[in-house]
C-alpha cells in the first residue's frame, strides 16, 4: 500500500483484544476473526502493532505442541483469513497485514488496538505517581482500568507463549488497581481506594501486595481490627496454599497495628 493509503487504512481501523480479539471499521464492527489460530495470531501481530513478529514466534504461539510440517502453509492461510477479515470491516485494510522477510506485520496504529492504548494510560498514571501528581496518576490508571476488562487476553491457543502473555497482561492490570489505589490515598479518597483493594484482595486471596495495601488503608480509616482481620485471611490462605506465612511487609503492618516491638 501506498504511504498515504496506509495513513488512511489505519485511521479506519480498530481492534479489540481483551475479553476475545474482533475488528472493526467503517463497514463492519465486530468481526470475529473465524478458528481459534486465527484470532492469537491477530493477538500476536496486535501487540506488537507496527512491528513484524518472525515466523518462529507466531509458530510457536499458534502450537501448543511441536508445529507440524504443514505450519508454515497453515500460518499462511490464517494470515489470509485475517486479510479477509479486515477487508470485510473495511475495503483495503487487508492490505494493513503484510509479509516481511520471515515474518508478518500488522500496520495499524498503538492507539487503534485497546491493550496497547490502556498499557499508555498506565505507564502515564505510574510516571505521573512517582513524580507525586497524584490527581494526573488518578485519571490516568482510572482511564487504564476503565478500558481494562478482568476476562483481559482469552480464548487464545494455550500456547506456552500465549499463556505467559496472557498471565503478564493479567499482572499488569493488577498492579494498575494497586496503583490506582494508591493514588486515590494519595487524594485522601481513601474509601475509594480501600473498595478498589478490597475487590482485588477477594478475587486474589494468595495476592500479598493486595492485602498489604489493603490493611494500610484500613489503618489510615481507623479500622485497625480490620487489617488484623485481613491480614489473618492472608495469613490462613497462604499457609493451606503454598506453606508459608505472610511476608515482612505484612508482619510489620500487623505487628504496628498489635503494638508489638
Amino acid at each position: 500500500m501506498a504511504v498515504r493509503a496506509v495513513a488512511r487504512a489505519q485511521q479506519d481501523v480498530t481492534i479489540r483484544l481483551f475479553g476475545g480479539p474482533e475488528l472493526s471499521g467503517p463497514h463492519v464492527r465486530g468481526v470475529v476473526p473465524r478458528g481459534v489460530k486465527a484470532r492469537t495470531l491477530l493477538v500476536a501481530l496486535a501487540l506488537d502493532a507496527g512491528a513484524a513478529v518472525s515466523t518462529g514466534r507466531l509458530l510457536d504461539t499458534l502450537w501448543e505442541q511441536e508445529p507440524p510440517r504443514s505450519a508454515g502453509k497453515n500460518l499462511q492461510l490464517y494470515a489470509s483469513r485475517l486479510r479477509r477479515c479486515l477487508d470485510d470491516v473495511g475495503r483495503g485494510l487487508g492490505g494493513l497485514l503484510v509479509h516481511v522477510g520471515h515474518g508478518y506485520r500488522l500496520d495499524v496504529r498503538p492507539e487503534s488496538v485497546d491493550a496497547l492504548r490502556v498499557a499508555e494510560h498506565a505507564r502515564g498514571g505510574v510516571a505521573a505517581l512517582r513524580l507525586g501528581d497524584a490527581e494526573a496518576a488518578d485519571a490516568e490508571l482510572g482511564a487504564a482500568l476503565a478500558g481494562w476488562p478482568v476476562e483481559g487476553l482469552a480464548g487464545l491457543v494455550p500456547s506456552e507463549p500465549s499463556v505467559a502473555v496472557a498471565g503478564l497482561w493479567r499482572e499488569r492490570r493488577l498492579a494498575v488497581v494497586e496503583h490506582l489505589a494508591a493514588a486515590k490515598v494519595e487524594l485522601g479518597a481513601c474509601e475509594e481506594a480501600a473498595d478498589l483493594l478490597a475487590a482485588q484482595a477477594a478475587a486474589n486471596p494468595a495476592r500479598e501486595s493486595a492485602h498489604v495495601a489493603l490493611m494500610r488503608v484500613l489503618v489510615l480509616l481507623g479500622d485497625r481490627a480490620g487489617a488484623v482481620e485481613v491480614y489473618r485471611r492472608l495469613e490462613r490462605v497462604l499457609g493451606a496454599e503454598l506453606g508459608i506465612g505472610p511476608g515482612p511487609e505484612a508482619r510489620a503492618v500487623v505487628g504496628a497495628v498489635l503494638g508489638r516491638a
